[in-house]
Protein backbone atom coordinates (compact mmCIF):
# COMPACT_ATOMS: atom_id res chain seq x y z
CA UNK A 1 0.00 0.00 0.00
CA UNK A 2 2.83 2.78 1.12
CA UNK A 3 4.27 1.90 -2.32
CA UNK A 4 1.13 2.68 -4.26
CA UNK A 5 0.70 6.11 -2.75
CA UNK A 6 3.83 7.10 -3.95
CA UNK A 7 2.93 6.08 -7.59
CA UNK A 8 2.83 9.39 -9.88
CA UNK A 9 -1.09 9.45 -10.30
CA UNK A 10 -2.29 9.38 -6.57
CA UNK A 11 0.70 11.91 -6.03
CA UNK A 12 -0.63 14.30 -8.55
CA UNK A 13 -4.04 14.00 -6.98
CA UNK A 14 -2.59 14.96 -3.40
CA UNK A 15 -3.52 11.26 -1.60
CA UNK A 16 -3.84 12.06 2.23
CA UNK A 17 -4.24 8.95 4.58
CA UNK A 18 -6.99 10.44 6.98
CA UNK A 19 -7.10 6.69 9.13
CA UNK A 20 -5.34 3.51 10.11
CA UNK A 21 -2.03 4.68 8.73
CA UNK A 22 -0.47 1.77 10.60
CA UNK A 23 -2.10 -0.79 8.37
CA UNK A 24 -0.45 0.73 4.60
CA UNK A 25 1.78 -2.46 4.72
CA UNK A 26 -0.86 -4.40 3.91
CA UNK A 27 -0.82 -6.36 0.64
CA UNK A 28 -3.10 -5.07 -2.21
CA UNK A 29 -4.07 -7.45 -4.62
CA UNK A 30 -6.27 -5.53 -6.72
CA UNK A 31 -8.07 -2.19 -7.70
CA UNK A 32 -11.48 -1.97 -8.11
CA UNK A 33 -13.68 0.39 -8.71
CA UNK A 34 -17.68 0.92 -7.50
CA UNK A 35 -20.19 3.58 -6.11
CA UNK A 36 -22.40 1.09 -4.93
CA UNK A 37 -23.00 1.67 -1.50
CA UNK A 38 -23.36 -2.62 -0.91
CA UNK A 39 -20.03 -3.72 -2.47
CA UNK A 40 -18.58 -5.79 0.32
CA UNK A 41 -19.85 -9.15 -0.64
CA UNK A 42 -18.17 -8.99 -4.32
CA UNK A 43 -15.29 -8.63 -2.66
CA UNK A 44 -12.49 -11.53 -2.22
CA UNK A 45 -10.05 -9.55 0.08
CA UNK A 46 -7.18 -7.41 -0.75
CA UNK A 47 -8.79 -5.11 -2.76
CA UNK A 48 -7.82 -1.13 -2.98
CA UNK A 49 -11.25 0.64 -3.50
CA UNK A 50 -11.74 3.87 -5.74
CA UNK A 51 -15.01 5.57 -4.99
CA UNK A 52 -16.33 8.98 -5.24
CA UNK A 53 -18.65 8.31 -2.43
CA UNK A 54 -21.81 8.47 -4.34
CA UNK A 55 -23.33 5.53 -3.08
CA UNK A 56 -22.48 6.43 0.40
CA UNK A 57 -23.41 10.34 0.69
CA UNK A 58 -26.36 10.48 2.53
CA UNK A 59 -26.52 8.97 6.20
CA UNK A 60 -24.00 8.78 8.31
CA UNK A 61 -25.16 5.21 9.87
CA UNK A 62 -24.64 4.13 5.90
CA UNK A 63 -21.30 5.48 5.79
CA UNK A 64 -20.14 3.52 9.07
CA UNK A 65 -21.92 0.60 7.84
CA UNK A 66 -19.75 0.80 4.28
CA UNK A 67 -16.83 1.26 6.10
CA UNK A 68 -17.35 -2.23 8.54
CA UNK A 69 -18.39 -3.79 6.11
CA UNK A 70 -15.52 -3.25 4.01
CA UNK A 71 -13.00 -4.05 6.58
CA UNK A 72 -15.01 -7.35 7.49
CA UNK A 73 -14.56 -8.32 3.58
CA UNK A 74 -10.62 -7.81 3.98
CA UNK A 75 -10.03 -4.87 1.76
CA UNK A 76 -7.26 -3.26 1.95
CA UNK A 77 -8.30 -0.04 1.83
CA UNK A 78 -10.60 2.75 0.35
CA UNK A 79 -9.87 6.00 -1.87
CA UNK A 80 -12.23 8.56 -1.83
CA UNK A 81 -11.78 11.09 -4.69
CA UNK A 82 -13.30 15.00 -2.76
CA UNK A 83 -15.37 17.13 -4.79
CA UNK A 84 -18.30 15.30 -6.65
CA UNK A 85 -20.12 14.10 -3.37
CA UNK A 86 -17.29 15.05 -0.51
CA UNK A 87 -16.76 18.23 0.45
CA UNK A 88 -14.43 16.58 3.53
CA UNK A 89 -14.84 12.69 4.88
CA UNK A 90 -17.24 12.77 7.34
CA UNK A 91 -15.90 12.94 10.79
CA UNK A 92 -17.72 9.38 11.46
CA UNK A 93 -16.35 7.72 8.47
CA UNK A 94 -12.84 8.41 9.76
CA UNK A 95 -14.01 7.12 13.17
CA UNK A 96 -15.17 4.00 11.94
CA UNK A 97 -11.73 3.27 9.33
CA UNK A 98 -10.03 3.94 12.91
CA UNK A 99 -12.48 1.59 14.73
CA UNK A 100 -11.97 -1.36 12.26
CA UNK A 101 -8.30 -0.58 11.10
CA UNK A 102 -9.51 -0.18 7.20
CA UNK A 103 -6.82 2.60 5.86
CA UNK A 104 -9.03 5.33 4.50
CA UNK A 105 -7.45 7.79 1.84
CA UNK A 106 -8.66 10.97 0.53
CA UNK A 107 -7.70 12.32 -2.69
CA UNK A 108 -8.05 15.94 -3.04
CA UNK A 109 -7.57 16.69 -6.69
CA UNK A 110 -9.70 15.43 -9.45
CA UNK A 111 -8.15 12.56 -11.71
CA UNK A 112 -9.65 9.46 -13.74
CA UNK A 113 -9.50 6.74 -11.79
CA UNK A 114 -8.30 4.87 -14.72
CA UNK A 115 -5.05 6.16 -14.58
CA UNK A 116 -4.48 4.62 -10.94
CA UNK A 117 -6.01 1.51 -11.90
CA UNK A 118 -3.43 1.15 -15.01
CA UNK A 119 -0.77 2.75 -12.63
CA UNK A 120 -1.38 0.19 -9.77
CA UNK A 121 -2.11 -3.26 -11.68
CA UNK A 122 1.34 -2.70 -14.02
CA UNK A 123 2.83 -2.13 -10.48
CA UNK A 124 1.03 -5.50 -9.02
CA UNK A 125 2.16 -7.24 -11.78
CA UNK A 126 6.07 -6.40 -12.40
CA UNK A 127 5.93 -6.76 -8.48
CA UNK A 128 4.71 -10.53 -9.21
CA UNK A 129 6.87 -11.16 -12.29
CA UNK A 130 9.98 -9.93 -9.61
CA UNK A 131 8.65 -12.92 -6.81
CA UNK A 132 8.41 -15.28 -10.15
CA UNK A 133 11.73 -14.05 -11.57
CA UNK A 134 13.56 -14.99 -7.77
CA UNK A 135 11.10 -18.04 -7.27
CA UNK A 136 12.78 -19.54 -10.89
CA UNK A 137 16.55 -18.90 -9.68
CA UNK A 138 15.91 -20.65 -6.52
CA UNK A 139 14.62 -23.45 -8.42
CA UNK A 140 17.09 -23.51 -10.90
CA UNK A 141 19.12 -23.88 -8.21
CA UNK A 142 17.58 -26.61 -6.51
CA UNK A 143 17.59 -28.54 -9.68
CA UNK A 144 21.26 -27.98 -10.52
CA UNK A 145 22.21 -29.35 -7.01
CA UNK A 146 20.06 -32.25 -7.89
CA UNK A 147 21.66 -32.93 -11.56
CA UNK A 148 25.37 -32.78 -9.74
CA UNK A 149 24.45 -35.52 -7.36
CA UNK A 150 23.95 -33.40 -4.15
CA UNK A 151 22.46 -35.21 -1.08
CA UNK A 152 19.19 -34.18 0.66
CA UNK A 153 21.27 -33.04 3.35
CA UNK A 154 23.21 -30.36 1.25
CA UNK A 155 19.71 -29.38 -0.25
CA UNK A 156 17.97 -28.53 3.16
CA UNK A 157 21.29 -26.76 4.16
CA UNK A 158 20.98 -24.53 1.15
CA UNK A 159 17.42 -23.99 1.93
CA UNK A 160 18.47 -23.10 5.55
CA UNK A 161 20.83 -20.12 3.39
CA UNK A 162 17.83 -18.56 1.05
CA UNK A 163 15.51 -18.49 3.72
CA UNK A 164 17.76 -17.31 6.94
CA UNK A 165 15.87 -19.71 8.58
CA UNK A 166 15.94 -22.71 10.33
CA UNK A 167 14.71 -26.02 8.06
CA UNK A 168 13.11 -29.35 9.20
CA UNK A 169 12.63 -32.05 7.02
CA UNK A 170 10.98 -35.12 8.58
CA UNK A 171 9.74 -38.17 7.48
CA UNK A 172 5.71 -39.64 7.94
CA UNK A 173 6.62 -40.98 11.23
CA UNK A 174 7.68 -37.46 12.37
CA UNK A 175 11.32 -38.45 12.75
CA UNK A 176 13.59 -35.41 11.79
CA UNK A 177 15.63 -36.94 8.86
CA UNK A 178 17.61 -33.45 7.99
CA UNK A 179 17.70 -30.16 9.55
CA UNK A 180 20.04 -27.28 9.07
CA UNK A 181 20.17 -23.25 10.01
CA UNK A 182 21.51 -21.59 13.17
CA UNK A 183 23.46 -24.31 14.76
CA UNK A 184 22.30 -22.22 18.00
CA UNK A 185 18.86 -22.86 17.45
CA UNK A 186 19.02 -26.40 16.27
CA UNK A 187 19.10 -27.93 19.89
CA UNK A 188 15.98 -26.22 21.03
CA UNK A 189 14.22 -26.70 17.40
CA UNK A 190 14.88 -30.69 17.89
CA UNK A 191 14.35 -30.59 21.93
CA UNK A 192 10.35 -30.00 21.35
CA UNK A 193 10.35 -30.89 17.85
CA UNK A 194 7.70 -33.62 18.42
CA UNK A 195 5.20 -31.61 20.36
CA UNK A 196 5.73 -28.63 17.23
CA UNK A 197 5.27 -31.87 14.71
CA UNK A 198 2.43 -33.48 15.84
CA UNK A 199 0.28 -30.52 16.43
CA UNK A 200 -1.32 -28.51 13.75
CA UNK A 201 -0.03 -30.36 10.68
CA UNK A 202 -2.60 -32.04 9.25
CA UNK A 203 -2.37 -32.26 5.51
CA UNK A 204 -5.86 -30.22 4.19
CA UNK A 205 -4.63 -30.68 0.47
CA UNK A 206 -1.84 -32.35 -1.45
CA UNK A 207 0.81 -29.90 -2.36
CA UNK A 208 -0.51 -27.17 -0.44
CA UNK A 209 2.09 -24.90 1.97
CA UNK A 210 0.17 -24.40 5.29
CA UNK A 211 1.10 -21.97 7.86
CA UNK A 212 1.20 -23.59 11.35
CA UNK A 213 1.15 -20.39 13.92
CA UNK A 214 1.89 -22.07 16.95
CA UNK A 215 4.71 -21.16 19.76
CA UNK A 216 7.13 -21.71 17.07
CA UNK A 217 6.18 -20.31 13.75
CA UNK A 218 6.51 -22.55 10.32
CA UNK A 219 5.24 -22.87 6.69
CA UNK A 220 5.25 -26.82 5.82
CA UNK A 221 4.12 -28.23 2.81
CA UNK A 222 3.83 -32.24 2.76
CA UNK A 223 6.13 -34.59 0.56
CA UNK A 224 4.36 -37.26 -1.29
CA UNK A 225 6.42 -39.82 -3.79
CA UNK A 226 4.53 -42.20 -6.01
CA UNK A 227 1.29 -41.32 -4.65
CA UNK A 228 1.97 -41.79 -0.84
CA UNK A 229 2.69 -39.20 1.31
CA UNK A 230 6.44 -39.54 2.67
CA UNK A 231 6.93 -36.67 5.10
CA UNK A 232 7.06 -32.55 5.68
CA UNK A 233 9.65 -29.59 4.78
CA UNK A 234 9.24 -27.24 7.57
CA UNK A 235 10.86 -23.81 7.44
CA UNK A 236 10.80 -22.47 10.96
CA UNK A 237 10.33 -18.70 11.52
CA UNK A 238 13.40 -18.39 13.36
CA UNK A 239 15.52 -15.73 12.37
CA UNK A 240 14.24 -14.02 9.18
CA UNK A 241 10.57 -12.67 9.24
CA UNK A 242 8.19 -14.60 6.29
CA UNK A 243 7.85 -12.15 3.22
CA UNK A 244 5.61 -12.88 0.55
CA UNK A 245 8.11 -14.70 -1.40
CA UNK A 246 8.51 -17.32 1.41
CA UNK A 247 4.95 -19.44 0.37
CA UNK A 248 6.12 -19.68 -2.77
CA UNK A 249 9.62 -20.63 -2.41
CA UNK A 250 8.83 -23.10 0.34
CA UNK A 251 6.27 -24.51 -2.73
CA UNK A 252 9.37 -24.72 -4.86
CA UNK A 253 11.53 -26.06 -2.41
CA UNK A 254 9.23 -29.27 -1.70
CA UNK A 255 8.60 -29.93 -5.43
CA UNK A 256 12.65 -30.53 -5.68
CA UNK A 257 13.35 -32.40 -2.42
CA UNK A 258 10.78 -34.67 -3.74
CA UNK A 259 12.77 -35.53 -6.90
CA UNK A 260 16.21 -35.39 -4.84
CA UNK A 261 14.26 -38.02 -2.60
CA UNK A 262 13.76 -40.14 -5.94
CA UNK A 263 17.89 -39.96 -6.85
CA UNK A 264 19.61 -42.87 -6.94
CA UNK A 265 22.15 -41.81 -4.31
CA UNK A 266 19.43 -41.38 -1.37
CA UNK A 267 17.53 -44.82 -2.31
CA UNK A 268 18.98 -46.64 0.60
CA UNK A 269 18.11 -43.37 2.63
CA UNK A 270 14.92 -43.25 1.81
CA UNK A 271 14.45 -46.86 2.07
CA UNK A 272 15.67 -46.37 5.58
CA UNK A 273 13.42 -43.22 6.52
CA UNK A 274 10.51 -45.52 5.56
CA UNK A 275 11.12 -48.46 7.62
CA UNK A 276 10.75 -45.86 10.41
CA UNK A 277 7.53 -44.47 9.48
CA UNK A 278 6.68 -47.96 8.95
CA UNK A 279 7.68 -48.87 12.33
CA UNK A 280 6.12 -45.73 13.80
CA UNK A 281 2.83 -47.43 12.10
CA UNK A 282 3.23 -50.48 13.92
CA UNK A 283 3.89 -48.96 17.23
CA UNK A 284 0.45 -47.02 16.43
CA UNK A 285 -1.41 -50.00 15.77
CA UNK A 286 -2.15 -48.37 12.01
CA UNK A 287 -0.15 -51.22 10.18
CA UNK A 288 -2.81 -53.54 8.98
CA UNK A 289 -2.86 -56.97 8.68
CA UNK A 290 -0.34 -58.98 8.88
CA UNK A 291 0.15 -59.83 5.46
CA UNK A 292 0.57 -56.25 4.72
CA UNK A 293 2.58 -55.90 7.19
CA UNK A 294 5.06 -58.73 5.59
CA UNK A 295 4.39 -57.42 2.11
CA UNK A 296 5.39 -53.90 2.75
CA UNK A 297 8.52 -55.20 4.95
CA UNK A 298 9.64 -57.27 1.62
CA UNK A 299 9.51 -54.13 0.14
CA UNK A 300 11.51 -52.26 2.24
CA UNK A 301 14.12 -54.96 1.35
CA UNK A 302 13.09 -57.69 4.77
CA UNK A 303 11.73 -60.72 3.88
CA UNK A 304 10.26 -61.61 7.54
CA UNK A 305 8.03 -64.38 5.72
CA UNK A 306 10.37 -67.35 6.58
CA UNK A 307 11.09 -67.43 9.87
CA UNK A 308 10.02 -66.69 13.76
CA UNK A 309 9.11 -63.31 14.25
CA UNK A 310 10.74 -61.03 17.47
CA UNK A 311 10.46 -58.02 18.06
CA UNK A 312 14.04 -56.22 19.35
CA UNK A 313 14.15 -52.73 21.54
CA UNK A 314 17.65 -50.98 21.84
CA UNK A 315 18.55 -48.24 23.20
CA UNK A 316 22.62 -46.43 23.35
CA UNK A 317 22.66 -45.39 27.40
CA UNK A 318 25.27 -44.06 30.08
CA UNK A 319 27.59 -45.71 32.04
CA UNK A 320 27.44 -44.88 35.67
CA UNK A 321 29.59 -46.32 37.75
CA UNK A 322 29.15 -50.20 36.78
CA UNK A 323 24.93 -49.78 36.51
CA UNK A 324 23.40 -48.67 33.52
CA UNK A 325 22.62 -44.93 33.95
CA UNK A 326 20.20 -42.30 32.76
CA UNK A 327 18.77 -42.98 29.40
CA UNK A 328 20.48 -41.09 26.19
CA UNK A 329 17.77 -38.88 26.01
CA UNK A 330 18.45 -37.21 29.49
CA UNK A 331 22.45 -36.64 29.03
CA UNK A 332 24.24 -33.41 28.58
CA UNK A 333 24.64 -34.44 24.46
CA UNK A 334 22.90 -31.97 22.43
CA UNK A 335 19.66 -33.56 20.39
CA UNK A 336 21.45 -33.65 16.72
CA UNK A 337 24.35 -35.76 18.72
CA UNK A 338 22.11 -37.86 20.47
CA UNK A 339 20.11 -38.34 16.76
CA UNK A 340 23.77 -39.31 15.46
CA UNK A 341 24.48 -41.62 17.66
CA UNK A 342 20.67 -43.62 17.36
CA UNK A 343 21.19 -43.43 13.72
CA UNK A 344 24.57 -45.17 14.26
CA UNK A 345 23.34 -47.61 16.36
CA UNK A 346 20.02 -48.50 13.87
CA UNK A 347 22.39 -49.06 11.29
CA UNK A 348 25.38 -50.72 12.69
CA UNK A 349 22.12 -53.59 14.30
CA UNK A 350 20.90 -53.44 10.52
CA UNK A 351 24.52 -54.56 9.12
CA UNK A 352 25.00 -56.98 11.85
CA UNK A 353 21.80 -58.89 11.13
CA UNK A 354 22.31 -59.16 7.57
CA UNK A 355 25.81 -60.57 7.80
CA UNK A 356 24.74 -63.40 9.64
CA UNK A 357 21.95 -64.30 7.61
CA UNK A 358 18.66 -62.62 9.55
CA UNK A 359 15.98 -60.19 7.98
CA UNK A 360 15.61 -57.40 9.91
CA UNK A 361 13.41 -54.52 9.62
CA UNK A 362 15.16 -51.92 11.77
CA UNK A 363 13.72 -48.18 12.06
CA UNK A 364 13.54 -45.36 14.72
CA UNK A 365 10.69 -44.79 17.27
CA UNK A 366 11.26 -41.57 18.89
CA UNK A 367 13.95 -42.19 21.86
CA UNK A 368 14.42 -45.87 20.66
CA UNK A 369 15.33 -48.48 17.92
CA UNK A 370 12.90 -50.71 17.06
CA UNK A 371 13.78 -54.06 15.10
CA UNK A 372 11.72 -56.76 13.85
CA UNK A 373 13.93 -59.69 13.12
CA UNK A 374 13.51 -63.12 11.60
CA UNK A 375 15.26 -65.80 13.09
CA UNK A 376 15.62 -69.03 10.99
CA UNK A 377 14.03 -72.10 12.85
CA UNK A 378 17.28 -73.50 12.94
CA UNK A 379 18.73 -71.05 15.39
CA UNK A 380 17.94 -70.52 18.72
CA UNK A 381 16.33 -67.06 19.43
CA UNK A 382 18.07 -65.76 22.56
CA UNK A 383 21.36 -66.73 21.84
CA UNK A 384 21.34 -65.75 18.05
CA UNK A 385 19.18 -62.63 18.67
CA UNK A 386 21.67 -61.86 21.44
CA UNK A 387 25.10 -62.29 19.46
CA UNK A 388 23.52 -59.56 17.28
CA UNK A 389 23.00 -57.17 19.52
CA UNK A 390 26.50 -58.19 21.38
CA UNK A 391 28.30 -57.50 18.62
CA UNK A 392 26.68 -54.00 18.02
CA UNK A 393 27.31 -53.18 21.45
CA UNK A 394 30.83 -53.36 20.70
CA UNK A 395 31.20 -51.24 17.96
CA UNK A 396 29.15 -48.46 19.87
CA UNK A 397 31.62 -49.18 23.02
CA UNK A 398 34.21 -48.41 20.45
CA UNK A 399 33.08 -44.94 19.20
CA UNK A 400 31.28 -44.15 22.27
CA UNK A 401 33.20 -45.31 25.10
CA UNK A 402 30.82 -43.66 27.80
CA UNK A 403 28.16 -45.35 26.11
CA UNK A 404 26.39 -48.78 26.50
CA UNK A 405 23.89 -50.66 24.80
CA UNK A 406 20.69 -52.09 26.46
CA UNK A 407 18.08 -54.30 24.41
CA UNK A 408 14.72 -55.90 25.36
CA UNK A 409 13.52 -59.00 23.26
CA UNK A 410 10.19 -59.93 23.03
CA UNK A 411 8.54 -63.61 22.84
CA UNK A 412 7.91 -64.93 19.25
CA UNK A 413 5.42 -63.52 17.77
CA UNK A 414 3.22 -63.97 13.91
CA UNK A 415 2.94 -60.87 11.98
CA UNK A 416 -0.59 -60.31 12.85
CA UNK A 417 0.59 -59.21 16.26
CA UNK A 418 3.97 -57.35 15.74
CA UNK A 419 2.51 -54.39 17.27
CA UNK A 420 2.31 -56.77 21.10
CA UNK A 421 6.03 -57.84 20.64
CA UNK A 422 7.27 -54.83 19.92
CA UNK A 423 4.76 -53.92 23.09
CA UNK A 424 6.90 -56.48 24.86
CA UNK A 425 10.34 -55.95 23.83
CA UNK A 426 9.78 -51.87 25.04
CA UNK A 427 8.50 -53.38 28.05
CA UNK A 428 11.60 -55.93 28.69
CA UNK A 429 14.12 -52.71 27.62
CA UNK A 430 12.41 -50.74 30.35
CA UNK A 431 13.11 -53.19 33.06
CA UNK A 432 16.90 -53.93 31.54
CA UNK A 433 17.51 -49.87 31.55
CA UNK A 434 17.40 -49.92 35.15
CA UNK A 435 19.92 -53.28 35.61
CA UNK A 436 23.32 -54.17 35.64
CA UNK A 437 25.96 -53.86 33.01
CA UNK A 438 25.93 -57.60 32.80
CA UNK A 439 23.31 -58.29 31.17
CA UNK A 440 22.76 -57.14 27.68
CA UNK A 441 19.22 -58.52 26.34
CA UNK A 442 16.55 -58.81 28.88
CA UNK A 443 13.73 -61.30 27.37
CA UNK A 444 9.97 -60.27 28.22
CA UNK A 445 9.58 -64.03 29.04
CA UNK A 446 12.22 -63.68 31.72
CA UNK A 447 10.99 -60.98 33.71
CA UNK A 448 8.77 -62.42 36.45
CA UNK A 449 6.71 -60.30 38.92
CA UNK A 450 7.27 -57.32 36.24
CA UNK A 451 6.29 -58.65 33.01
CA UNK A 452 2.74 -59.59 35.25
CA UNK A 453 2.52 -55.89 35.94
CA UNK A 454 3.01 -54.95 32.46
CA UNK A 455 -0.04 -56.78 31.83
CA UNK A 456 -1.70 -55.26 34.70
CA UNK A 457 -0.39 -51.66 33.34
CA UNK A 458 -3.46 -52.51 30.72
CA UNK A 459 -5.57 -51.23 32.78
CA UNK A 460 -6.10 -49.13 35.99
CA UNK A 461 -5.40 -51.56 38.66
CA UNK A 462 -1.67 -50.96 38.29
CA UNK A 463 -1.68 -47.40 38.54
CA UNK A 464 -4.30 -47.47 41.57
CA UNK A 465 -1.58 -49.90 43.33
CA UNK A 466 1.08 -47.48 43.00
CA UNK A 467 -0.93 -45.12 44.54
CA UNK A 468 -1.87 -46.55 47.24
CA UNK A 469 1.65 -47.89 47.82
CA UNK A 470 3.82 -44.72 47.32
CA UNK A 471 1.26 -41.56 47.43
CA UNK A 472 2.91 -40.05 50.37
CA UNK A 473 6.38 -40.41 48.78
CA UNK A 474 5.52 -38.75 45.72
CA UNK A 475 3.90 -36.26 46.95
CA UNK A 476 6.92 -34.94 49.34
CA UNK A 477 9.18 -35.33 46.35
CA UNK A 478 6.84 -33.45 44.23
CA UNK A 479 7.31 -30.42 46.74
CA UNK A 480 10.67 -31.09 48.95
CA UNK A 481 14.37 -31.19 47.17
CA UNK A 482 16.05 -33.52 48.74
CA UNK A 483 13.79 -36.43 47.02
CA UNK A 484 13.45 -39.72 49.04
CA UNK A 485 12.17 -42.27 46.05
CA UNK A 486 16.33 -42.73 45.22
CA UNK A 487 16.95 -43.92 48.28
CA UNK A 488 14.04 -46.35 49.10
CA UNK A 489 14.83 -47.47 45.43
CA UNK A 490 18.92 -48.19 46.38
CA UNK A 491 17.44 -49.91 49.82
CA UNK A 492 15.17 -52.31 48.30
CA UNK A 493 17.56 -53.19 44.94
CA UNK A 494 20.08 -54.01 47.61
CA UNK A 495 17.16 -56.30 49.62
CA UNK A 496 16.92 -54.40 52.70
CA UNK A 497 21.22 -54.29 53.40
CA UNK A 498 22.06 -51.05 54.33
CA UNK A 499 25.75 -51.25 53.87
CA UNK A 500 25.43 -51.52 49.75
CA UNK A 501 22.66 -48.70 50.15
CA UNK A 502 25.12 -46.02 51.50
CA UNK A 503 27.92 -47.18 49.09
CA UNK A 504 25.08 -47.14 46.13
CA UNK A 505 23.99 -43.57 47.18
CA UNK A 506 27.19 -42.14 48.31
CA UNK A 507 25.82 -41.04 51.61
CA UNK A 508 27.10 -41.59 55.74
CA UNK A 509 25.33 -44.48 57.25
CA UNK A 510 23.62 -41.97 59.66
CA UNK A 511 22.00 -40.37 56.47
CA UNK A 512 20.46 -43.07 55.41
CA UNK A 513 19.02 -44.13 58.79
CA UNK A 514 17.28 -40.72 58.74
CA UNK A 515 16.22 -41.18 55.62
CA UNK A 516 14.72 -44.04 56.07
CA UNK A 517 12.73 -43.30 59.47
CA UNK A 518 11.53 -40.18 57.15
CA UNK A 519 10.40 -42.73 54.66
CA UNK A 520 8.92 -45.27 57.06
CA UNK A 521 6.67 -42.10 58.58
CA UNK A 522 5.82 -41.59 55.17
CA UNK A 523 4.51 -44.34 54.05
CA UNK A 524 3.79 -46.25 57.54
CA UNK A 525 5.37 -49.08 56.72
CA UNK A 526 8.51 -51.11 58.61
CA UNK A 527 10.77 -51.25 56.03
CA UNK A 528 12.24 -54.18 57.94
CA UNK A 529 9.39 -56.19 57.03
CA UNK A 530 9.75 -58.62 53.82
CA UNK A 531 6.29 -58.41 52.60
CA UNK A 532 6.40 -54.60 52.98
CA UNK A 533 9.43 -55.09 51.41
CA UNK A 534 8.02 -56.97 48.04
CA UNK A 535 4.99 -54.70 48.05
CA UNK A 536 7.26 -51.46 47.77
CA UNK A 537 9.63 -53.07 45.24
CA UNK A 538 6.58 -54.22 42.67
CA UNK A 539 5.69 -50.73 43.29
CA UNK A 540 8.52 -48.96 42.64
CA UNK A 541 8.07 -51.55 39.25
CA UNK A 542 4.97 -50.61 38.55
CA UNK A 543 5.82 -46.82 39.07
CA UNK A 544 8.59 -47.49 36.41
CA UNK A 545 6.78 -49.39 34.16
CA UNK A 546 3.87 -46.54 33.98
CA UNK A 547 6.23 -43.86 33.31
CA UNK A 548 7.86 -45.87 30.28
CA UNK A 549 4.34 -46.06 29.09
CA UNK A 550 3.66 -42.69 29.79
CA UNK A 551 6.79 -41.48 28.29
CA UNK A 552 6.17 -43.96 24.80
CA UNK A 553 2.76 -42.25 24.20
CA UNK A 554 4.04 -38.59 24.82
CA UNK A 555 6.85 -39.05 22.47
Amino acid sequence: MREILELDPLRRASAQVLACRSQLDKTVRWVHISELPDIAYLLRGGELLLTTGMGIAGSGDVQRQYIAELASAGAAGVVIELGRNFGSIPAAMIHAAEEHCLPLIALEREIPFVEVTEAVHRAIINYQYQLLSQAETVSRELTELILSGAAVGEIVSRLAEIFDNNVVLEDEAHQVVEIAGSRAGIGAVLSSWQEHSRAGHDETGRGTVHHHDGEQTCMWVGLWLRHSPWGRLHVLETNARFGEITELLVDRAGAALALALFSEKDAAHLADRAVSALIGEVVAGRHGSGIEFLRRARSLGADLSGGRLVALAVEAVEIEAGQVGEMLGSSALTEEERLSIRLFVSEDLRVSAREHGYPALVGLSGDRIIAVVGVPPSRAVPASVGYIVEMTAGRVAERYPSLSVVAGLSDEAAADSVHKAIEEATTALGFGRRGALGRRVHQFSDLGTYQLLARLAQGPELARFVESELRALLDHDSKMGSKLLPTLRAYLNHAGRKSDAVRTLGVQRRTLYARLGKIETLLRRDLDDQDCRTRLSLALQGLDLLHDRWARHAG
